[in-house]
């Protein structure tokens, strides 16, 4: 005896057939497959199908990955050793600082919220250079005191440390302090 109609079986299928098509690295539906690769992921595996995923992040994607996203996510989750993981110990002579800076700011306020809008990214010999808005919002943990909301421009002097970027220096470099000031527009 069928317990199942024919339609739900067709249905099952096509199901299958879009899952396994999603998990094999197909476009996703509303993707162009037709996409040109971008410049740096051309440049390196020209003809090469089986380039590694390493490969084909542009600069700015590594950026993001490597310094903007866990910069984000330690504000965001107070995790000052997320923090500094992004930033060159040896190359930053400001790190003793920065920590106390990071120490301070997160004993004083409660929710941090962190946004950040690459303006420009370049990279020559290991050695690269990122610009990016940044905005942060942060609600302090005395009801009586003042929310901090601070927009900058940030510069970040990256440096290639094997696989990933690190920041060698940043301006404004008092932007993570409890004294920040804004910068004048």
């Amino acid at each position: 005896m069928n317990l199942m109609p024919r339609p739900l079986i067709r249905f099952g299928l096509l199901w299958a057939v879009v899952w396994g098509a999603a998990f094999a690295g197909l476009p996703a539906v509303g993707q162009d497959s037709a996409q040109p690769p971008s410049a740096e992921a051309s440049g390196a595996a020209a003809g090469d199908q089986t380039a590694a995923p390493e490969q084909r992040l542009t600069l700015s994607d590594r950026v993001i990955r490597d310094v903007l996203e866990p910069l984000r996510m330690g504000m965001e989750t107070q995790n000052i050793q997320l923090v500094l993981s992004i930033f060159d110990k040896k190359e930053l002579s400001s790190y003793a600082d920065l920590q106390g800076q990071l120490a301070a700011f997160f004993h004083q306020y409660d929710e941090v919220r962190f946004r950040y809008q690459i303006k420009q990214v370049t990279a020559d010999a290991g050695r690269g250079w990122a610009i990016a808005d940044v905005e942060m919002d942060a609600l302090p943990y005395e009801p009586t005191a003042v929310p901090a909301r601070r927009s900058a421009q940030m510069r970040f002097q990256l440096k290639l440390a094997g696989k990933t970027w690190k920041v060698g220096g940043f301006s404004p470099a008092d932007f993570f302090s409890i004294g920040f000031q804004q910068p004048a527009r």
